[in-house]
């Protein structure tokens, strides 16, 4: 069942899809300015809140997405240029548009004549399944539990692509839209120097009226149950300290993230935005305990532990790798 938020988001960029470019709707930028493009036709169902000092995924319907990625590149580039990959489809790919089919040689050699004759290409890499899982598995070497969760046929094949100066990527995306083969489209972006420290670990959201989410049974939080999670909270050992962001302090974060989309802001409303709880651990605290005990709590709509949604980003934007919760990052790692 989708959410009255869903269907005003659907109406709005159905509507506004004659006049704008499809990485026009993006995830919101977290203060590293890090980001990875997902399909326009998802936008919808994977707006994400934003928070004063950081950014978390949070599906106004339920669907959890990412809120930043974080860029691994051991060769020098120039300044100003821009890094693309172009996953390919495998079988175990959770896409709508690879259909539980792996890439075929025919649909290869289609992508790569498009992506040859683009006029931004600068240069073009071919990584295989052996190469990309054996780069995987040294990365992620003490990550045991995420290394048994992926196999080599996991692992998609890509190609990686340098683009000229002042590439805007969007239109390189949109030129791909549609190619049968292609399981996702991602840039990889410069981190800063110096990220400015994050503010919150773990997000508590609410439920907000006719949520879809399972455990809201379209019903918003009361009173008494934000009161019950506010004791909680300030009982768990493991917080340091903790704020609540209302639905008109998300609203103003929301609209100052996406000022530029004009489509995006007139569908959306303060009532929309859940409110929330953001807590700061201790260190050395065990994140999954306090995850597990907030998502027992009536009242919760879902928990985002931001940690591993910056693993799940990484992994998107380096290797194609959408992975559950469970396999990214289990409880207890």
């Amino acid at each position: 069942m989708n959410s009255p938020v869903e269907d005003r988001l659907r109406e709005a960029l159905i509507e506004a899809g004659a006049t704008i470019d499809s990485g026009a709707l993006r995830p919101l930028r977290a203060p590293e300015r890090r980001r990875f493009r997902v399909d326009f036709r998802l936008v919808a169902v994977a707006v994400v809140v934003v928070f004063a000092g950081a950014a978390t995924a949070v599906g106004l319907g339920g669907t959890e997405g990412v809120d930043r990625v974080v860029a691994t590149d051991p060769e020098p580039t120039r300044s100003g240029e821009v890094e693309m990959s172009v996953f390919l489809c495998t079988k175990s790919s959770q896409s709508r548009d690879c259909q539980g089919k792996a890439v075929t040689r025919d649909q290869v050699m289609a992508i790569e004549q498009k992506l040859r004759g683009l006029s931004q290409l600068r240069e073009m890499s071919f990584v295989t399944q052996p190469e990309a899982y054996a780069e995987f598995r040294i990365e992620y070497a003490d990550n045991k539990t995420l290394l048994d969760s992926v196999k080599i046929t996991d692992m998609p094949q890509a190609f990686r692509l340098r683009l000229e100066e002042g590439t805007d990527s969007r239109k390189v995306a949109e030129a791909l839209h549609g190619m049968s083969g292609i399981l996702n489209v991602s840039e990889k972006t410069r981190t800063e120097a110096t990220p400015p420290p994050r503010k919150a670990q773990i997000s508590a959201f609410l439920c907000s009226k006719g949520s879809a989410v399972p455990t809201c049974r379209g019903k918003g939080v009361t009173n008494a149950q934000r009161k019950a999670i506010r004791e909680v909270i300030k009982g768990m050992p493991e917080v340091r300290s903790y704020f609540f962001e209302d639905q008109k302090a998300a609203y103003e974060n929301f609209r100052r993230a996406y000022s530029d989309n004009k489509a995006l802001l007139q569908a959306t409303k303060v009532e929309d935005m859940p409110e929330s709880f953001r807590l700061v651990l201790k260190r050395e605290s065990k994140w999954a305990e306090v995850v597990g005990e907030l998502k027992r709590q009536p009242g919760v709509s879902q928990v985002n532990y931001h940690g591993c949604l910056d693993l799940k980003g990484k992994l998107i934007e380096g290797y194609g790798l959408l992975l559950p919760d469970k396999e990214a990052c289990p409880a207890g790692t």
